[in-house]
């Protein structure tokens, strides 16, 4: 229990000040840090997933880019240093707000260990 509370502590922690513009209009690179705990496996994990943001212009279309980095976890604690022995999974979206209730979402994964692209989804959301 006292990982978990360490764990959620962190992620209190980083609240929308870890958010910051670039010095590009438009740009900006957001970070979230996830402390999850599941209750039935006994496992937690803490996850770092930066994100750079573009939106040309304040207009209705924003590109994005993240990946993610574990970096806690009960099994092997500290997993940080794991991840710089192999090559990360990009992910790529754009989202488009065709009307104010009616956004239209295209994304997908670039794995570059691999060097193979996943699969591209293609998303319509209505909002009432």
């Amino acid at each position: 229990m006292r990982t978990f509370v360490l764990a959620m502590v962190a992620a209190m922690a980083a609240t929308s000040a870890t958010a910051m513009d670039l010095p590009v209009p438009g740009l900006a690179l957001n970070t979230d840090v996830v402390a999850q705990h599941k209750v039935d496996a006994e496992a937690t994990t803490l996850t770092i997933t930066p994100e750079l943001e573009f939106t040309p212009s304040d207009g209705p279309l924003t590109l994005t880019a993240d990946t993610t980095f574990n970096v806690w976890d009960n099994t092997n604690s500290f997993t940080l240093e794991d991840e710089f022995d192999h090559m990360p999974t990009i992910n790529f979206g754009a989202s488009y707000m065709a009307m104010e209730n009616v956004e239209l979402e295209l994304g997908t994964s670039y794995d570059l260990e691999a060097k193979e692209r996943g699969e591209i989804t293609a998303t319509a959301t209505f909002s009432f």
